[in-house]
């Protein structure tokens, strides 16, 4: 007889494990310090944000209050970079390119979208009354934006580093 987590793991789709092991190597990319140019700096977060969102809709559906507590959650996350003055080590260089310490925060950050994406689509599997719940729909979105938030935080903060006057997405 198989455990309920043992049936989860068992119905995974293999792409699923390939997308983890994507992150994981992404992450390992982001530990490390590393020069980079505005347009890559931004490709993560809006992907993840489009990702993020998508989850959030797919799941609970596009109502706006879902949207809603995206929005307060992504919210929540640029500010936490903003207020923690997050990376600790980013500096815009001559030719318009950034240098950018590593950290494993971003990993972290990673894994937590995967496990969150994963945790609310295992629950809606074992019970798909959760995807008309509100208080589930409202932590689960809200934490959906939070990530996104984070991911966006660190490229404004990032990009906050350009030198006044340049255009913060060109090049």
């Amino acid at each position: 007889m198989h455990t309920a987590a043992q049936q989860i793991f068992s119905h995974t789709p293999i792409w699923v494990w390939g997308l983890l092991a994507g992150l994981i190597a992404l992450g390992l990319q982001q530990s490390r310090d590393r020069v980079i140019k505005r347009s890559r700096l931004v490709v993560l977060p809006v992907a993840l944000g489009v990702w993020s969102l998508a989850g959030a809709a797919a799941a609970f559906g596009a109502r706006p209050a879902v949207l809603l507590v995206w929005v307060v959650g992504a919210t929540a996350g640029i500010s936490a970079y903003t207020i923690l003055k997050l990376p600790l080590r980013a500096q815009a260089l001559p030719n318009g390119r950034f240098a950018v310490g590593g950290s494993w925060l971003p990993m972290a950050m990673l894994l937590g979208v995967f496990m969150l994406r994963y945790a609310v689509g295992a629950a809606l599997a074992v019970d798909p009354a959760l995807a008309r719940a509100a208080g589930f729909a409202a932590i689960a979105g809200g934490l959906y934006g939070l990530m996104a938030g984070l991911f966006a935080g660190r490229a404004l903060r990032v990009l906050a580093q350009a030198p006044k006057g340049t255009v913060p997405l060109a090049a």
